[in-house]
C-alpha cells in the first residue's frame, strides 16, 4: 500500500475545496490529480458528502480522525465521553473508515483503508477490506471500543469479515472504501456492499465531485 508523494507547488495557492467541516488544499488535491493513495482528508470529505447528501444522515459515518481517536482511546468510557452526544445508538447503520495507523502523533499515517459497519438489524459488525483482511486487527480493536457507543445488544458477537471486491494494486484502497460507503449510503443496506461486482465510481468520478466544491478566495 504505497504512500502519496509530496505534491508540487501550485500557482493557484489560494484555491481550496470545502464541504461541511472538511477543507482540502492544493497538496490534498494533487493526490487526486496524480492518482495517489487517498489521505484522511479526501476520505473525510467523501464520507461527509455521502452521509449528508446520499444517506440523508440515516447512516452515521465516523471519519478517519474520529475513528483513530476511538481506536486509540483508553476504553469505552473515554469513547462515550467524546462521542455519546452523537446518539449513534439510534441510527440503523453506523460506519467507520478504518486505517491501520499505530502512531497517533503521525499525520496521514498508516498504509491501508477499510470499512467497518455496524448493522442494527443483525446486531453485528461487518468488516469490508479490499486487501484480503489486511486491517482485521485494527477493525477488531475498533469493535471492542464501540460496542457500547453503537448500542450493540450482544457484546460477545464476533466481528464478521465480509466478502467484498478486492483491489488490484497497492494504492486504491481509498477508492474501494469510497465505493463501499456509497453502496451502503444509497439504501442503508449492508448487504449491498457484498453484492458489488465492480467499482462503479472510479477515481475520476470522485475527483470531479470533490472539485465541484472548490473556490478561490482568501482563507
Amino acid at each position: 500500500m504505497s504512500r502519496p508523494m509530496e505534491a508540487h507547488a501550485n500557482p493557484h495557492a489560494n484555491y481550496k475545496v470545502s464541504f461541511e467541516s472538511v477543507v482540502l488544499y492544493i497538496p490534498d488535491l494533487m493526490i487526486l490529480e496524480n492518482n495517489e493513495w487517498y489521505n484522511d482528508k479526501i476520505l473525510s470529505i467523501i464520507g461527509e458528502y455521502l452521509m449528508i447528501r446520499i444517506a440523508d444522515r440515516k447512516v452515521h459515518v465516523f471519519m478517519p480522525p474520529e475513528t483513530e481517536m476511538i481506536r486509540h482511546a483508553k476504553g469505552e468510557e473515554e469513547v462515550d465521553m467524546y462521542f455519546s452526544m452523537l446518539e449513534v445508538h439510534l441510527k440503523p447503520v453506523v460506519a467507520f473508515i478504518v486505517n491501520n495507523n499505530e502512531d497517533v502523533t503521525r499525520a496521514n499515517g498508516g498504509t491501508h483503508w477499510s470499512l467497518l459497519v455496524f448493522d442494527r438489524k443483525t446486531d453485528d459488525f461487518y468488516h469490508f477490506d479490499s486487501a484480503n483482511n489486511y486491517n482485521h486487527a485494527a477493525a477488531e480493536a475498533l469493535v471492542e471500543k464501540t460496542r457500547w457507543l453503537v448500542g450493540q445488544k450482544d457484546g460477545t458477537r464476533k466481528l464478521i469479515s465480509a466478502k467484498c471486491l478486492q483491489q488490484e494494486n497497492g494504492k486504491d484502497c481509498g477508492v474501494y472504501v469510497a465505493n463501499f460507503l456509497h453502496a451502503l449510503c444509497e439504501h442503508q443496506n449492508v448487504e449491498d456492499i457484498g453484492k458489488m461486482e465492480r467499482i462503479v465510481l472510479p477515481r475520476q468520478a470522485w475527483r470531479d465531485l470533490i472539485l465541484s466544491f472548490g473556490s478561490f478566495g482568501d482563507f
